[in-house]
């Protein structure tokens, strides 16, 4: 019989992490991409967000939090209910097995939630500011509790949206918070209520971006992302207070960083 080939394993997964200076009681904020990684040991696929879970777990402990993006952008220009508990999430399947979890705590935000399961889950993701940035979003609270940011299988310059919570603090002059109202569902009771989208102005949908080739390069020559190979691809971490901390430096130094060119 053939032997079966398989790129890593549950105890790979638990040493990629913590390679990545993912410790106890750390908050994560997690994204990406769990298909990139190649053949798990486990004979079942759809395991594999519950095998990622408890690595995590496994490191952080109980103390620690996860926080994922449980975004519905389907919903926006639609008629269609955004149900807390029920509305799938278009981030990846690990943001779909946090949100079956009997503790996670949902993001009021119709198009661009988060979710978190932990202890500052409550803290994190509920009563928060009806836009998805800015004070008192759970990019803001993150950013206060020092937590971390871990990209599996997705480069850090793809894969950084909290980049958009400095662009918003900074009142960058190509974005603005677009208003709008929405029906939401929450604990079997249906209402609408307005909320916002940072958005790029109408004017600039079709500039051709740098792929925050001019934010990472000056993040990487202040501060460490670390990087751990996991089967056929790798992991990312760094500290979300300094990312944050840094970028707002570079925004008032240059305020087109994001886009690479200034904007007329």
């Amino acid at each position: 019989m053939k032997n079966l080939h398989y790129d890593y394993k549950f105890s790979d997964i638990i040493n990629s992490i913590k390679k990545c200076n993912i410790k106890k009681k750390d908050i994560v904020y997690v994204s990406g991409n769990l298909s990139s990684f190649g053949y798990c040991e486990t004979k079942n696929i759809n395991k594999i967000p519950e095998l990622f879970f408890k690595a995590l777990i496994e490191v952080i402990k109980k103390e620690g939090t996860i926080i994922v993006p449980s975004h519905t952008f389907f919903l926006a220009n639609t008629k269609r209910i955004f149900n807390i508990k029920l509305s799938k999430s278009i981030s990846g399947s690990f943001s779909n097995y946090i949100l079956k979890q009997k503790n996670v705590v949902r993001q009021e935000h119709p198009f661009s939630s988060s979710a978190a399961v932990g202890k500052k889950a409550k803290y994190i993701c509920s009563n928060n500011t009806k836009s998805v940035y800015g004070l008192g979003s759970p990019f803001d609270r993150m950013i206060k509790l020092n937590a971390k940011f871990l990209s599996l299988g997705m480069p850090i310059n793809l894969n950084c949206s909290q980049v958009h919570h400095a662009e918003l603090m900074m009142n960058v002059p190509y974005r603005y918070n677009k208003k709008f109202s929405h029906r939401i569902k929450k604990n079997n009771k249906t209402y609408k209520k307005d909320f916002n989208m940072f958005v790029l102005k109408e004017q600039h949908l079709k500039i051709k971006r740098n792929k925050n080739k001019k934010i990472i390069e000056n993040f990487t020559k202040k501060e460490k992302i670390f990087r751990s190979k996991l089967g056929n691809n790798f992991i990312y971490s760094y500290n979300l207070k300094k990312f944050y901390e840094i970028n707002m430096k570079l925004f008032k130094k240059d305020i087109f960083c994001w886009v690479g060119k200034k904007l007329i």
